[in-house]
């Protein structure tokens, strides 16, 4: 609901009941690496325990406090990997 993504409330609540159908609950391994803002450890955990199984993407607009990994990407650089698939 941050003002800065001008978005509804009606938006953001059929955002979240889509994420409770369609996500998937995860149990990451724990990992040691120390990133520059400590809450983010768990988006990569995520990801990494997902790429055991599959390819997977870590989207992020603070990709500087990210390893740099060929899946860890902008919003932009997704969308651009997404089109590019699509061709």
């Amino acid at each position: 609901m941050r003002d800065k993504f001008h978005l509804t409330e009606e938006i953001v609540e059929g955002m979240i009941q889509s994420l409770e159908e369609q996500g998937e609950y995860m149990n990451p391994e724990y990992s040691y690496i120390e990133l520059p803002d400590p809450k983010d450890t768990i988006f990569y955990e995520v990801v990494m325990e997902k790429r055991k199984e599959e390819d997977a993407y870590l989207i992020t607009g603070n990709i500087r406090h990210f390893p740099t990994e060929y899946y860890i990407v902008t919003p932009r650089e997704m969308l651009d990997i997404i089109l590019c698939r699509k061709s």
